[in-house]
């Protein structure tokens, strides 16, 4: 019998897999349950416990902390993780720190139950197998007796095809000495330096790890965990090769992040301003790059620039961007920023305005983003760039994609929202600190824009 723990903050959840899913018929036995992280960490210092159901979203500690604690504690035990999120980038973070399954709780009807057990129970018996191998059940803490290893590390764990083919083209299947180190991550030795790769290998890499000698499985395992949630994304390359490194590269700290650099970055980008200058496009995508912001950071600055993009330019050039729910890696987004800047064709094709032109345009247009608190008055801006009142509103909306006062309204309220969103200024003083001197005309603006009050856009956020 597998002994199993089931933690998750609803009673009525933890009741509810406890009395309909059939856990003999698969041999195995509910053996506790927990109501939080911390509260399964001291029941397993009680219990002998083989797999731990185990909720995402708890209070106290939530479930990818406490895989996170266990799996230092116990190497043997066995997660599957229980989720009310079927995004991807939740689910994938639970595989990397060594889940081998997931449930969708919407999962949860009569037909779905033993296809649910049968998965698990095979994973657990697959991983077990692989694990023993030649090395015995405590193979984690075993030395590792060669100069270098193979690691091939995948992102996507749950499409397993393209890494069975992998084995079957170079002759690794049914090896004992291959070792499934965690959820995505298989290591090997081979005397070989080439290999065959499947047509479909989608965000895998094949690493060559020199000088691990005398390093214990456990200690590359934490290396290759912490490569996997910092620089995979990243360092991902699709060229189907080996990648040389060195264990001593692994231990490389992540890029230190503050809010000035993402600050500066969301600015290069939110400015539109790399719309008309194709070396700016290139800089501020090289700058982006080495950041090496957090996935979800880069996410959501990507997911601003959709909308910024969208509002200025999407009437003018009849189409709109929209962002894949999804970013494996790096050279996906540099793929996506690209076909975005393609859009701008639009403006280069017209060859409407000369350079001088729109370099007066953008001119203005920095000047508003960088005093936008100031008053704003179209005839001041047309003079400060040497144009009739007319020309320069006509030529401001063609370039920048909108009316001159509408742009100086738009900047305001991106300010406006980021104040509401992370501040306790009062209403009045955010409106203020934006350029309006009317906390009610500033709520009317603010309506029009956003389609709600200062007042309920912040509740959204707290």
């Amino acid at each position: 019998m597998l002994k199993i723990l089931i933690v998750d903050d609803d009673a009525l959840t933890r009741k509810g897999i406890r009395m309909l899913m059939p856990w003999a018929r698969h041999q195995m036995e509910i053996i506790g349950e927990s109501a939080n992280g911390k509260e399964a960490l001291d029941f397993l210092k009680e219990n002998k416990t083989d797999l731990v159901l185990v909720d995402l979203d708890m209070p106290v500690m939530d479930g990818m902390t406490f895989i996170k604690t266990a799996s230092e504690l116990y190497s043997e035990l066995n997660y599957v993780v229980l989720t009310i999120h079927t995004e991807f980038e939740h689910i994938q973070g639970a595989l990397r720190c060594g889940a081998i399954d997931y449930i969708a709780k919407t999962q949860f009807d009569k037909e779905n139950f033993d296809q649910i057990l049968d998965r698990i129970h095979a994973g657990i018996i697959r991983k077990n197998s692989v694990f023993a191998g030649s090395l015995g059940m405590n193979w984690k803490e075993s030395k590792i007796l060669y100069p270098s290893v193979y690691a091939l590390v995948t992102m996507d764990p749950d499409t397993d095809e393209h890494i069975f083919r992998f084995w079957e083209l170079n002759g690794l299947s049914g090896r004992k000495d291959l070792y499934e180190l965690m959820g995505g991550v298989w290591v090997f030795s081979e005397q070989k330096e080439s290999f065959a790769f499947p047509d479909n290998f989608p965000n895998t890499m094949l690493l060559r790890i020199l000088d691990v000698s005398d390093m214990t499985f456990a200690q590359l395992g934490r290396l290759l965990r912490r490569f996997m949630n910092d620089r995979f994304f990243y360092e991902h390359q699709p060229i189907k090769d080996v990648n040389d490194k060195h264990a001593y590269e692994l231990y490389e700290e992540e890029t230190i992040q503050n809010e000035e650099t993402v600050e500066r970055l969301k600015k290069d980008w939110l400015s539109l301003n790399w719309v008309h200058e194709n070396e700016l496009f290139d800089k501020i995508t090289f700058d982006l790059k080495n950041s090496r912001l957090k996935t979800s950071t880069l996410y959501h600055l990507l997911l601003a620039l959709e909308s910024v993009w969208n509002c200025a330019y999407a009437e003018l050039t009849g189409e709109t961007i929209s962002l894949p729910p999804l970013f494996h890696n790096w050279q996906e987004v540099e793929d996506w920023l690209i076909q975005v800047y393609q859009k701008t064709d639009y403006f280069q094709s017209q060859g409407k305005y000369s350079a001088n032109v729109i370099r007066s345009i953008l001119n203005v247009k920095s000047h508003v983003d960088a005093h936008y608190s100031e008053t704003m008055d179209t005839t001041e801006a047309a003079r400060s760039a040497q144009m009739s009142y007319g020309y320069f509103s006509r030529c401001f909306h063609d370039i920048v994609g909108v009316s001159f006062i509408d742009y100086c309204t738009q900047v305001r309220m991106e300010h406006a929202k980021q104040q509401l969103e992370n501040t306790d200024k009062s209403i009045q003083e955010i409106a203020f600190s934006v350029g309006y001197n009317d906390e009610k005309y500033f709520s009317r603006a603010f309506k029009k824009l956003t389609r709600l009050i200062p007042s309920d856009y912040r509740k959204g956020y707290r």
